[in-house]
């Protein structure tokens, strides 16, 4: 059964490949896998699946992934057209803008947010946490 569920994974990944090393891995994963079949020995079976893992591992480290696993950028939006015909077009979507504030060197802006903020809430100043001196 694992070793069902290692080829299965192994298939998985040999999908990115391209065509003639994919046939070359399948037919080696299938002699490797059918020797299996011949063993009856349970700690053998497990040691036999984990190396043959360590094989998958290698490939998910160097196949590149295939292009319909790889995130879309964007979106898709359909266009409709006066004629009655439509249209799918991509549209890029840009990445966010470098700000150049951090904790050191704080937006004049979001600090003005957050005292109107603090003020809108109730929070007037810290006297409370001050105590009277």
């Amino acid at each position: 059964m694992a070793a069902l569920a290692s080829y299965r994974a192994f298939l998985r990944v040999a999908a990115g490949m391209d065509t003639a090393a994919r046939s070359a891995a399948i037919a080696q994963a299938r002699s490797e896998l059918s020797f299996f079949r011949d063993v009856v020995d349970q700690g053998e079976i497990a040691r036999l699946v984990d190396a043959f893992d360590g094989k998958i591992a290698f490939l998910r480290m160097s196949t590149p992934k295939r292009r319909s696993t790889q995130r879309q950028r964007g979106a898709t939006r359909t266009v409709y057209k006066s004629d009655g015909t439509t249209a799918h077009v991509a549209t890029s979507r840009d990445k966010a803008a470098y700000q150049n504030w951090d904790g050191a060197n704080m937006d004049p802006d979001s600090v003005a947010r957050h005292n109107h903020s603090l003020r809108r809430m109730g929070f007037r100043d810290n006297a409370h946490a001050k105590g009277y001196f």
